[in-house]
């Protein structure tokens, strides 16, 4: 029971950017009590995420602690641990067995990986979702690269140094824009026993052109940019049909030898038991003011939430900027409840897309103009400076990016568990 009966209790399942927008949205209202519940205790800027992986930031530069970014707020209380079901009926949420009573129940978990039922992805792929998945790819491939100066068979050196992204999204092109770079400015330095030609970057899109979504004037660019600039080999009109230890197997039948496998190709939205069964892309269907048909109290936001745009008849794009935007919405509609006031349905504002390639590169989409070059690259940069948590935040990144830029050079290779590959050499 909440400890201020006369309060309404919301829970907000999720200190993503959607959770976090809510709760924002609610902090100090004094009619309410909210409880933020999330398995980590941080949020996570995950679009920085691939830059932890390749040794670029550390892990605390994008993610800041839930308990200091609520603690200002006198009516918000932060649970760590993960919502295992909900009662609906009952209006009872299973905290890891802990049972919560609330008013107002908003679910922003966010989303996984979406496996596509292609076997071999669990077992062997990299996902990167996680802190923790973050830094396991960035042992992976420091390991790989170590293990390499010591084989001794060139096709398992070859498969050692081979590193492979599959999907050609947004993720997927800064990913392997910075393994690129990664590879021609910093570990052909570190290990002069591997030449430089041994180490190779792997791209595999479905489509055309990475980036598709974007159109085909900006998807052309960002593959001629990844082959010619980075030295990427893109595998456009390819799809993997099966994630081996030692590599991928794809629809033409070819096995690209790799130990280092990376799928970032697509989500599925992330829900929890006794929700209504997820339509396409693991999406629960809401009404457009964001909650449950027959649960006005119950509210999906951010990629979980499956409401159609009334204009295109699609889901909206699983973005940081749809999930920031139906926080706030949904945080207010929890607020014209308590004034009676009517709800109002969600409106998507498109800021745009922004892509770094690499460095001095980039791609955007804003406001219907398309550019490319340093001026996307620095429009990237800004704008993800400026949405980063907290000041010290985006002082640590920026400090960084500095020097990696000046120095070409990423200061954070540091190995924290060695990583063993199939049938290691002694």
């Amino acid at each position: 029971m909440s400890e201020h009966p006369q309060k309404r209790h919301v829970i907000v399942a999720g200190i993503g950017f959607a959770g976090l927008a809510c709760a924002r949205e609610l902090a100090d209202h004094p009619d309410l009590l909210v409880t933020v519940v999330d398995r980590t205790n941080h949020h996570l800027f995950q679009p920085l995420l691939y830059q932890v992986a390749i040794a670029g930031l550390e892990a605390p530069e994008i993610a800041e602690p839930a308990r200091a970014l609520l603690r200002k707020h006198r009516n918000i209380r932060f649970r760590m641990g993960a919502v295992q079901s909900v009662d609906l009926e009952r209006r009872i949420v299973d905290v890891d067995g802990y049972r919560m009573r609330y008013d107002y129940l908003v679910v922003a978990t966010g989303s996984t990986t979406a496996h596509f039922n292609i076997p071999g992805i669990a077992e062997h792929a990299f996902e990167m979702k996680t802190l923790d998945q973050a830094l396991a790819i960035r042992d992976q491939i420091l390991s790989a690269c170590e293990a390499a100066t010591r084989a001794k068979d060139p096709a398992r050196r070859q498969a050692l140094l081979t590193f492979v992204v599959v999907g050609g999204g947004a993720t997927g092109v800064e990913l392997t824009g910075a393994l690129a770079e990664l590879r021609l400015h910093v570990l052909r330095h570190d290990y002069p026993e591997i030449d430089a030609g041994e180490f190779r970057v792997v791209m595999v899109e479905s489509t055309s052109y990475p980036l598709a979504p974007m159109g085909e004037k900006l998807g052309r660019y960002t593959d001629r940019t990844l082959t010619r600039d980075f030295e990427v080999d893109v595998r456009s009109d390819t799809r993997v049909t099966e994630v081996r230890a030692d590599g991928v197997i794809t629809n033409h039948g070819e096995h690209i030898r790799a130990y280092t496998v990376i799928w970032t190709a697509g989500v599925v939205g992330a829900g929890f038991a006794g929700l209504p069964e997820p339509a396409g892309g693991g999406r629960v269907a809401t009404d457009a003011a964001l909650s449950l048909p027959g649960h006005p109290d119950v509210f999906i936001v951010g990629d979980l939430n499956g409401v159609l745009d009334p204009q295109t008849g699609e889901p909206y794009p699983q973005l940081g900027q749809t999930a920031v935007q139906q926080g706030r919405r949904a945080g207010r509609n929890i607020v014209r409840d308590l004034e009676n006031r009517p709800r109002q349905p969600f409106a998507y504002d498109d800021k745009g897309v922004l892509v770094t390639i690499g460095r001095n590169r980039g791609v955007a989409d804003v406001a219907g103009l398309q550019f490319t070059g340093f001026p996307a690259w620095i429009a990237w940069l800004a704008i993800h400076l400026m949405l980063l948590v907290g000041f010290r935040n985006r002082l640590l990144v920026l400090t960084s990016w500095i020097y990696n830029y000046v120095t070409y050079d990423f200061a954070v290779r540091i190995l924290r568990n060695v990583r063993t590959f199939p049938d290691d050499e002694q």
